[in-house]
């Protein structure tokens, strides 16, 4: 997708609009079965009879720029069970589950014709939802379920809690994530109605049974060299569980103090260290670290993996609004990547008392540039999006906008001694985009008008670099 693409996308799509985009669902976790059956208002085995959409407000017929359009927001479906067999709660043989109607919003996506085990919740209104972040899923009679093993299984079991996890180390791929591996011979303290010590094992587990129910404390120390673990708090009913997953990283460190040119600290800097054989354009190569200086200028890149790095500041993005500090610089104080300092970093070594010094600040923008955007037919196009992005950073996060006039101009400030590429998109009457690409801006103390020609629909318009003028 092109640069403008993404800063324009067009909403209106087969004559409707959604009203309210979509977040994605984030679930909290682990939850395992001998802890959320506790926790669950109504548990039971059922089979999808019919699923109902319903919206939380009704469409909303709209006439816009003449067209007529209908407005739609979020929804629920309502789910109904002929229920085979309850585990907790009063469900009935017919029951009607609630849940978004977007996986987005967590929705659980149920097929009529198929078979669940529902952990659903009770409202103050006495309708049950559920939703992708519980343990909801579904089930086949040719197959052993675990969650209905360990739930039937219960009346039977032994008294007491458990308490278990898990214990791994993480180092960065190739791939832009991590490999994970089970950290062996980890010591785990647990203090409660009774106390307990437990080692992981080879695959970086441990797990404490038969436990007084009550609530406990969880540590572990992590070996020399990786990074700590945060402690645990629980608290258990009779035959309930908490599950704790810890993992650490080699935990090596660069550390040292921002200075502007003047020698104050650089206070509110965002410090970027980035692997030195990162690729500009391949970001799952950066294995990059983030810090951000303290009052006195103090900064510390925490949990480096062994190898060799490069820092500074506003290395890939502009910095919000220009503050506290605009242009990119590299450690000890270049705004050049070639002459940035390489420092070696091995294995949860810590590097320290580094004085960065920043270059000069850029100039603060104070040159103006009047554009002009005008149609495939050389007329002026109102109201159309202009966009100046400074050339200092390989990805510009808060370009410079403005929106032209009914007479197809518009004012920018710039920075002088920058290269801005200046652009234009504009949403059409039929709903389309199109764009002008954009041409190259050498600022200097005047600046000759430009004039903006929209050459194609929308997809290819930042593609090329321009030349500067």
């Amino acid at each position: 997708m092109s640069k403008v693409a993404a800063k324009a996308t067009a909403f209106a799509v087969f004559g409707f609009v959604a009203t309210r985009p979509g977040l994605a669902c984030s679930c909290a976790g682990p939850i395992p079965v001998c802890s959320v059956y506790w926790t669950t208002d109504v548990l039971f085995v059922g089979h999808v009879v019919r699923i109902e959409h319903v919206y939380d407000e009704p469409p909303e017929e709209k006439i816009v720029d003449g067209k007529k359009m209908t407005l739609i927001g979020p929804g629920k479906n309502l789910v109904y069970f002929e229920v085979a067999k309850s585990y907790r709660g009063n469900s009935g043989r017919q029951v009607v589950v609630q849940t978004n109607d977007q996986g987005s919003a967590c929705g659980y996506a149920f097929e009529q014709g198929h078979d669940y085990l529902v952990y659903g919740f009770s409202g103050s209104n006495g309708e049950i939802s559920t939703s992708h972040c519980t343990r909801t899923h579904e089930v086949s009679t040719g197959e052993a379920d675990p969650d209905i093993q360990w739930i039937e299984a219960l009346p039977k079991s032994p008294p007491g809690v458990s308490i278990f996890g898990s214990i791994r180390t993480l180092r960065a791929n190739d791939d832009g994530g991590y490999d994970a591996a089970g950290l062996a011979h980890v010591t785990v303290s647990i203090s409660g109605p009774e106390s307990k010590t437990v080692i992981s094992d080879a695959e970086g587990k441990f797990r404490a049974d038969g436990l007084a129910p009550g609530k406990y404390a969880v540590s572990a120390k992590a070996p020399d060299q990786y990074s700590p673990f945060a402690d645990a708090t629980v608290t258990l009913k009779e035959r309930a569980c908490a599950e704790i997953p810890w993992s650490t990283r080699l935990d090596g460190h660069i550390r040292g103090h921002a200075y502007f040119a003047d020698g104050t600290p650089a206070a509110g800097i965002y410090l970027t260290a980035k692997a030195a054989d990162a690729r500009p354009h391949e970001p799952w190569t950066w294995r990059a670290s983030y810090s951000m200086t303290a009052a006195d200028g103090a900064f510390d890149f925490e949990q480096l993996a062994p190898g060799s790095y490069v820092f500074g500041v506003n290395m890939d993005f502009s910095s919000q609004d220009g503050k506290p500090y605009y242009r990119k610089a590299f450690f000890p104080g270049t705004p050049n990547r070639a002459e940035a300092a390489i420092i070696a970093v091995g294995p949860g070594q810590t590097l320290d008392k580094l004085s960065f010094f920043l270059p000069p600040d850029s100039q603060p923008a104070t040159i103006p540039l009047r554009v002009t955007v005008v149609g495939f037919d050389g007329k002026p196009v109102s109201h159309a999006e202009v966009l100046a992005e400074d050339d200092i950073w390989e990805n510009s996060v808060t370009p410079i906008t403005a929106t032209a006039d009914e007479n197809g101009q518009a004012n920018i400030t710039l920075r002088p001694g920058s290269h801005y590429d200046v652009g234009a998109y504009v949403n059409l009457p039929d709903f389309t985009q199109a764009c002008a690409e954009p041409q190259g801006v050498e600022v200097k103390d005047q600046l000759a008008p430009v004039v903006l020609r929209l050459s194609q629909h929308i997809g290819n318009c930042w593609v090329k670099k321009p030349e500067a003028k």
